[in-house]
């Protein structure tokens, strides 16, 4: 179930993240699932695995009136990175958190105060990626 944008709490400021998966229906459940995201597969091969999709923490209309920078993921079919793949800063990374306990997603870092004043926690997503954000 889609959260909207007030239940989440939180918003996305920027992003340039690269995301691989195998399996990018079940990424993109992932997305919308437990981060409250949108998104949608944009090519499919020939066996109608996803080969190219975006997620965005804004609605797909509003994302493509381009009144707004993008903030979203872009993701390619391929071996997910067991890494971090994004650093994206948001307004609302406590609420971040909570939104994606609340969903039943443990593999979420607590919120950490970083020696140069800033917060952080990290998602460790469906495919192994880790996703940080920072406020």
């Amino acid at each position: 179930m889609l959260g909207s944008l007030g239940e989440r709490g939180y918003i996305v400021k920027e992003t340039g993240a690269v995301y691989y998966t195998r399996d990018m229906d079940r990424t993109l459940r992932w997305f919308t699932d437990i981060l409250g995201w949108y998104g949608q597969i944009e090519a499919r091969n020939e066996s109608d695995k996803g080969t190219y999709g975006c997620v965005n923490n804004i609605p797909i209309e509003i994302e493509s009136l381009h009144i707004a920078p993008f903030t979203g993921i872009h993701m390619f079919y391929g071996e997910p990175l067991k890494q971090m793949v994004g650093f994206m800063l948001v307004q609302g990374v406590d609420q971040l958190y909570s939104f994606v306990k609340s969903r039943g997603w443990n593999e979420i870092s607590e919120v950490e105060v970083q020696p140069w004043g800033g917060k952080t926690c990290s998602v460790t997503t469906i495919d192994g990626s880790i996703l940080t954000f920072f406020e």
